[in-house]
């Protein structure tokens, strides 16, 4: 099911017909550089799976293939489209070998060691870079409403959006709450490229990008700090380090806004976040009562959970007041 998307995201097919309106396979495959049966085949792969119609004229887009398939639509998910099939797809294919040594096959797929991930998988050109942040930019957006409609956040004057990427988090925050400086933080690799992910028009305070590594350097002051979609991907002596800062970093009344996949109690659903964890990254999903007892480790109380029924869920924990 996911090589007929995967194919035809990156033959740009769904580009082509949201441009070109109705088309013929015939089309379709001398514009893409295809045969004529092939593409045929992959259209009618795509159209079983809801992802375009086809009638005796041809074959069009959906209005969902328009709005999310597109690379050029501002809701497009075709970055991270290309992103799984191009560094997530490829681990699964070794999952006998994850399964048999309950670890991470970017050696096997990709030549690269686990503990380099992101400096040599996605940071080791240009053009994988952007791919990357596209990536990471387009499920952001996707997202970026329900993290930061989950909570009434008025009470905070700053936040800082760690691993925060292209700001898309960040310039809904604005969007939502115009007094709110936000600030993201992210690798100076990142920060050197948001320029042409950021919002044309936009009327609100601009973000403030900063760059550091948020293991290593200081963070930046902050009433609140967000992380989103970061925890998941770290061993337990990485988020030792990142959530000792945090916590060390925040005044009492302060907070930590987490966005992750949030497991039931049983750890069976969703099953996205399941399947997702059989990938054997480093880090892990965690569920409700799990999320609660970490950040109550690092010194959060009233600690809340919001089950989103979208791709993201939110917990959102206070530092504890002083006791004078």
């Amino acid at each position: 099911m996911q090589w007929a998307l995967f194919v035809a995201s990156k033959l740009k097919v769904f580009n082509l017909l949201k441009n070109k309106g109705v088309l013929q396979s015939v089309d379709v495959a001398n514009t893409i550089n295809a045969s004529v049966c092939g593409t045929e085949r992959l259209l009618d792969a795509c159209a079983a799976l809801g992802l375009l119609e086809k009638t005796i004229q041809g074959y069009s887009n959906t209005d969902s293939a328009n709005t999310y398939l597109a690379s050029d639509s501002e809701d497009s998910l075709h970055g991270y489209i290309i992103h799984s099939n191009d560094h997530l797809w490829p681990l699964f294919t070794h999952l006998e070998s994850a399964v048999k040594e309950g670890t991470m096959q970017n050696y096997r797929a990709f030549g690269k060691k686990s503990e380099n991930l992101f400096q040599d998988s996605y940071y080791q050109s240009m053009e994988v870079k952007q791919r990357f942040m596209a990536a990471m930019h387009s499920i952001a957006k996707l997202t970026a409403k329900d993290v930061v409609t989950a909570f009434d956040l008025s009470q905070f004057r700053s936040a800082c959006d760690l691993g925060g990427c292209t700001g898309a988090l960040a310039n809904e925050l604005v969007q939502k709450y115009p007094n709110l400086k936000v600030t993201v933080f992210d690798l100076p690799e990142v920060i050197a490229n948001v320029s042409h992910f950021q919002p044309v028009g936009q009327h609100t305070a601009p973000v403030t990008f900063t760059s550091g590594d948020f293991f290593k350097d200081n963070l930046p002051a902050a009433d609140l700090y967000i992380l989103s979609r970061i925890l998941h991907d770290w061993t337990d002596e990485k988020i030792h380090v990142l959530l000792s800062k945090i916590s060390a970093a925040c005044k009492p009344g302060s907070a930590l806004l987490v966005a992750e996949i949030v497991l039931s109690e049983e750890k069976i659903n969703p099953p996205r976040a399941v399947l997702q964890s059989l990938s054997m990254t480093e880090g892990k999903q965690r569920s409700a009562s799990e999320y609660k007892q970490l950040l109550e480790k690092y010194g959060f109380t009233s600690v809340q959970i919001k089950i989103t029924g979208n791709f993201l869920d939110t917990i959102l924990g206070f530092r504890k007041l002083s006791a004078h």
